[in-house]
């Protein structure tokens, strides 16, 4: 099947439900089978989830995003950190200074968080290790070398250093990524919602719980399957 441009191009394997259980968690809504069935683009996942919140554009509503950002500044400043703090702080700093998952763990307390990768250096040795594997098996013409490779990679892959992804690097970006997976709860918290900061949210759980390698901008129409079984 060829790929569409405007497409996340899914397979139907269970990704969209992936996705779907995603925006349900995230928005703290319901979807029913119904609206599910009429999910053929981004943008009408989008009018269902709107139709289910609190649409508004009052101007004294507070910003989910905002919400995230403040409640992420008070749980560093709280660990000691005293620097200035803005959207474009990089958290890398951060994280490197202390240890990543054990600052994760302390910042997930206030909210649901982007999940960490590992880091470069991780990767380069996991790959060697997968490597070594891979020869001496070839060598000794057995494959005990590579499954005890593949054994020590993920459990080294748990105790090795993580860090943030380059995406949500800055704090801003963070916070905004933090907001979009408790929409819900904090446009509750805030009043209300805004349809611009709906979509920007629903367009970052969707690209996040698809794993698309799709890399335009989302818009209204882009669809989900290049092509929908009959």
């Amino acid at each position: 099947m060829t790929k569409a441009a405007n497409c996340l191009n899914l397979v139907g394997d269970g990704d969209d439900v992936d996705v779907l259980y995603a925006v349900e968690e995230a928005f703290s809504v319901k979807i029913s089978d119904a609206e599910a069935l009429r999910c053929e683009t981004v943008g009408q996942l989008f009018d269902i989830v709107s139709s289910k919140l609190n649409i508004s554009e009052a101007r004294h509503l507070r910003c989910p995003t905002a919400l995230a950002f403040f409640r992420l500044r008070a749980a560093l400043r709280r660990l000691g950190y005293v620097q200035r703090l803005t959207p474009k702080t990089d958290l890398r700093t951060i994280f490197r200074a202390h240890r990543a998952k054990s600052l994760h763990d302390i910042l997930s307390r206030e909210t649901d968080l982007p999940a960490l990768e590992l880091h470069p250096a991780t990767i380069t040795a996991l790959a060697l290790i997968t490597a070594c594997g891979v020869a001496f098996s070839l060598w000794f013409g057995s494959w005990l070398p590579l499954l005890g490779s593949a054994v020590l990679a993920i459990i080294l892959g748990f105790v090795l250093p993580q860090t943030i992804s380059q995406r949500t690097a800055s704090l801003g970006d963070f916070a905004s990524n933090c907001a979009a997976w408790n929409y819900g709860r904090l446009s509750k918290q805030a009043g209300g919602a805004r349809r611009r900061d709906v979509w920007k949210a629903v367009t970052i759980v969707v690209r996040e719980s698809t794993g698309t390698s799709f890399i335009g901008e989302m818009n209204y129409d882009t669809r989900f399957f290049a092509e929908r079984s009959s």
